[in-house]
């Protein structure tokens, strides 16, 4: 998102998180309205430049809002829809991105009063870890020529050991396949609920299992390099031969032996 959209973006989610603290009980309704109206924008590209639209005066474009949504939605989504309509926005594609980022934000607050963020974060980078090496699971959860609830009752199959937090984030990361692909979408879950909890994510792919003193050491040597606590999650990967790879954000930390081996060819063939 460029600027303008990214004020508008902080603005909804500081008024969302301030109006889900007045509700009482599970958030995950409220979630996945925002979930079903960011589908129906995607959707309905004249309704979404209609929301955007700097011609149209503020009123216009609530007075749109309202007769698309309201005694459809709950209140606090009829607010967020309204926020929506009244903020600039740098690009009209950055509303759907908005109210996705909302509706996940809704559902990790959820985890959050439960005192299961932490865990839903794990599970989260595990259900990605374990879709990336499992190519034909990937393809038909994200195979639209399959029905949707079929595939969500395979997230549910699958990953019945997980919590109701990552299962609704997984199965909404199914609904939104193949673009972005369901990797990508847990992996951005994850970072979201890394910085609820005010540290960042370090994926570490090892190619052997890490000892419990081993986890300690990185985890204080990142966590002092980026001067801020840091949650590792470890995952094996035999084809790295030896070492390991670590991803924190966009930066990446390549300690294979693989990696290692690759720039010897490298310099071999120079």
């Amino acid at each position: 998102m460029r600027s303008s959209s990214q004020v508008a973006l902080a603005n909804l989610r500081t008024h969302w998180e301030d109006a889900l603290g007045h509700v009482p009980g599970s958030l995950v309704a409220l979630s996945r309205s925002l979930f079903e109206a960011a589908d129906f924008l995607s959707d309905e590209r004249a309704v979404r430049r209609g929301f955007t639209d700097p011609a149209r005066s503020g009123e216009h474009r609530i007075a749109l809002v309202r007769a698309l949504f309201e005694g459809k939605v709950e209140p606090q989504v009829l607010t967020v829809l309204e926020g929506v309509a009244r903020a600039k926005w740098s690009n009209e594609a950055d509303v759907v991105e908005a109210l996705e980022e909302l509706g996940a934000q809704g559902i990790l607050i959820n985890a959050e009063r439960a005192r299961r963020l932490d865990t839903v974060e794990g599970e989260l980078y595990r259900c990605a870890r374990l879709l990336a090496r499992h190519r034909e699971l990937r393809t038909v959860l994200a195979d639209r020529t399959y029905p949707l609830e079929s595939r969500r009752a395979l997230v549910r199959k699958v990953f019945a050991h997980c919590g109701s937090e990552t299962l609704e984030l997984v199965s909404r990361a199914v609904e939104k396949a193949p673009n972005p692909a369901i990797t990508a979408s847990l992996f951005r879950y994850v970072d979201r609920a890394a910085e609820r909890s005010h540290h960042l994510v370090a994926a570490v792919r090892s190619a052997s299992e890490l000892s419990p003193a081993q986890r300690e050491r990185l985890t204080t040597i990142l966590s002092q390099r980026y001067g801020k606590p840091v949650s590792v999650h470890v995952s094996l990967d035999p084809s790295l031969l030896g070492g390991m790879r670590i991803r924190v954000g966009e930066d990446v930390i390549d300690a294979s032996l693989a990696a290692r081996m690759s720039k010897a060819r490298e310099l071999l063939t120079t």
